[in-house]
C-alpha cells in the first residue's frame, strides 16, 4: 500500500517537528491531495498511525487538487482519480491505454495547527 508509506511518512515529519519544538498536542492537519490519491486510503493510513500519539484527536481537512492527463494514444484529456490508476499508472477511459503519471500519488503537507 503506497499511500500508507506516504501518509507514515508525514506522520513522522510531524511528530519529530513537534518533538523538537516542544509541543505537546495538535489541533488540526491539514493536507493537500491530487485526485489520483484515493482519500479513503488516505483517511485510513491516518487513522491507523495516529492513535496513542498527539494527533490522534486533531482534526483532518484533506483538499484536493485535480490531477490532468492527456492519453497519447488517443488525445483524450481527462481529471485523473484513484480509479483511473493502476498503482502508478493513468489508464485512458476511451482507449485503454496506460501510462505513468508522475503525480499519481501527491500527497502535501499544508498546515498544522497546534495548542
Amino acid at each position: 500500500m503506497h499511500e500508507y508509506s506516504i501518509v507514515e511518512q508525514i506522520v513522522n515529519q510531524i511528530l519529530a517537528a513537534m518533538r523538537e519544538q516542544g509541543v505537546d498536542q495538535v489541533k488540526l492537519v491539514h493536507l493537500r491531495r491530487g485526485s489520483t490519491f484515493s482519500e479513503e486510503a488516505l483517511r485510513q493510513a491516518y487513522a491507523m498511525l495516529t492513535p496513542g500519539t498527539p494527533l490522534a484527536s486533531a482534526q483532518l481537512i484533506i483538499e484536493e487538487y485535480t490531477v490532468e492527463w492527456t492519453c497519447p494514444s488517443c488525445g483524450c484529456r481527462q481529471t485523473v482519480s484513484a480509479d483511473d490508476m493502476i498503482g502508478h499508472l493513468a489508464v485512458c477511459g476511451e482507449c485503454g491505454y496506460g501510462e505513468g503519471v508522475d503525480e499519481s500519488h501527491g500527497l502535501e503537507l499544508v498546515k498544522v495547527v497546534v495548542d
